[in-house]
């Protein structure tokens, strides 16, 4: 298959998180199994096309991120053109293949879902105080309305994402509890959503981590910010230390902002957990190659979500032999095979948390044994060969469908020529 991936995220230039790293592992994937991979993607400094791995990389410098769709369309055109893509695959977040889908819709569209803005945009507020709760009623009854704490009402109809995955014939998504939480508030056809696992390739580096660490250091990685569930995990962390105060914390990742104006979600926690200072550790943003380094250096991964679609880092976690505390509210509950590899826990409850954390920390030898499980379902479950399969399928049913509507023309033969 010829295949095209748009994606505003692609490393090194735009690897803000787990959609780059899907589409780098993916393009590699494909390309290894014999198809022709094209990404379309963005950079913040340089234009132009390169190779890598095998897969042919288009990138433009977007105008603003809002504008990618648009802009990315006309490079997009010329390589449609020249070589006639089978099917094109874009994500949900951002509508990136908005432009090229609405400009050619005889062209097979694969939506992968990871996560709608406006979920996004639900789980990621920052909670309201008693005092901000106040001025925000005040604030609407002010205007003449009562309003509702909740949150804006979400309007799909409004959404050009869910317009973008209107045009789609096939809706991947990474886990049931996407696919299944999408489908319902989009009302999608049952028919035309399947799930495909993001494969997984595991650097040496993680697999030659052995199991029998003895650190007694927990480590969040990814962004300190309120969806990843850092505030819950900022009121466990005492509860852990009364028990067992040889513990330690690491943070690995960016500050986002935090529910204090003034202060990064890092100066938040400083500052909320500063009787606790010599237990905690942040290290802050690391290039992805680091990440393995990290992970020797502990023996439980904490991941405790208010929602999660399927956080890579989790897998990198696994492939480690780490010992995984994951929240259920999402794809890593399927990770981690129902709490089989890993310890579940319901987000936004600090207590099972940290009782979850005590557990694994008073038990080395159930920690390695579930890092062990937890590595082999790596290799098994997120093979390039199982998802290969599985996404080429997914490919297949979108452009069978496709031509349904769109019957494939036969190619014009080439006028004779007559010396």
């Amino acid at each position: 298959m010829k295949i095209a991936l748009i994606s505003y995220e692609y490393p090194p230039d735009t690897a803000i998180g787990g959609i780059a790293t899907y589409v780098r592992q993916a393009a590699h994937m494909l390309a290894q199994r014999g198809h022709t991979v094209e990404v379309f993607a963005a950079s913040p400094d340089r234009a132009g096309s390169e190779t890598d791995a095998g897969v042919t990389v288009h990138r433009i410098q977007p105008t603003d991120r809002q504008s990618f769709a648009t802009e990315i369309t006309p490079i997009f055109t010329a390589r449609h053109q020249a070589i006639q893509f089978d099917v094109a695959e874009g994500p949900d977040c951002g509508a990136d293949a908005a432009g090229i889908g609405a400009k050619f819709p005889e062209l097979p569209m694969v939506l992968k879902l990871h996560t709608p803005s406006y979920m996004l945009r639900r789980v990621g507020r920052p909670p309201l105080s008693l005092s901000g709760k106040a001025r925000f009623i005040l604030g609407g009854l002010r205007r003449g309305q009562w309003p509702q704490l909740t949150g804006e009402t979400y309007d799909r109809q409004r959404d050009p994402e869910y317009h973008n995955a209107l045009r789609a014939q096939e809706i991947a998504a990474p886990c049931n509890a996407i696919k299944d939480l999408v489908r319902t508030e989009w009302e999608l056809n049952p028919v035309l959503c399947a799930s495909v696992p993001y494969p997984y390739i595991p650097t040496p580096s993680l697999l030659d981590i052995p199991l029998d660490t003895s650190t007694q250091r927990v480590t969040f990685i990814g962004r300190l910010e309120i969806r990843k569930g850092i505030l819950d995990l900022m009121r466990a962390i005492p509860l852990v230390l009364q028990q067992y105060p040889a513990a330690k914390f690491r943070f690995v990742g960016p500050a986002w902002p935090s529910p204090q104006a003034n202060l990064n979600m890092q100066e938040y926690l400083s500052q909320k957990l500063r009787r606790y200072a010599a237990s905690l550790e942040f290290v802050g943003a690391v290039p992805l190659d680091r990440i393995p380094e990290y992970l020797a250096q502990t023996d439980i991964c904490v991941f405790p979500s208010i929602w999660e679609n399927f956080p890579l880092v989790c897998l990198e976690s696994m492939a480690a032999g780490r010992g995984v505390v994951g929240s259920h509210a999402g794809g890593m509950a399927e990770m981690l095979d129902g709490g089989n590899a890993g310890l579940l826990i319901p987000p936004k409850q600090p207590k099972p948390l940290a009782e979850a954390l005590l557990q694994l920390l008073q038990d080395p030898d159930r920690r390695q044994q579930l890092g062990g499980i937890a590595r082999e379902r790596v290799l098994t479950e997120y093979s390039l060969e199982n998802i290969g399969q599985r996404q080429e399928a997914s490919y297949q049913a979108a452009i069978t469908r496709h031509h349904k509507v769109y019957p494939p023309q036969p190619l014009a033969s080439s006028p004779l020529q007559i010396s």
